[in-house]
């Protein structure tokens, strides 16, 4: 009788949030844009967006999740950089399918 109110606790604390797996996904994201950046001196996102793509070449796999990154950084000639970055993941946001890089003009929100 003593164990019910350590099981229930265990089970409670065991199980992952959905809200984590977002968390998770978008500190990925985050990590393999910054990767992809040669000797840069600062690195700062300017928006986030996740959304899941209705449209897909491959819709045996299902609707992904697609995050796109805004950020600014600075190279190593002192210039700053401003860039977007879409990484897609599976439907079920364990696995990258697509990462691009692309540049933004520094007006564009």
């Amino acid at each position: 009788m003593k164990y019910i109110p350590i099981f229930f606790l265990l089970l409670l604390t065991a199980c992952e949030a959905r809200h984590f797996d977002s968390d998770k996904r978008q500190i990925i994201a985050k990590d393999w844009a910054r990767r992809q950046l040669h000797s840069n001196r600062s690195f700062s996102i300017t928006s986030f967006k996740e959304d899941t793509l209705q449209v897909w070449p491959y819709a045996m796999i299902g609707h992904p999740i697609r995050y796109t990154i805004n950020f600014v950084y600075q190279d190593s000639t002192g210039t700053v950089q401003n860039k977007k970055a879409e990484v897609t993941f599976s439907p079920e946001g364990n696995d990258i399918l697509k990462t691009e890089i692309m540049d933004r003009p520094l007006t564009d929100e």
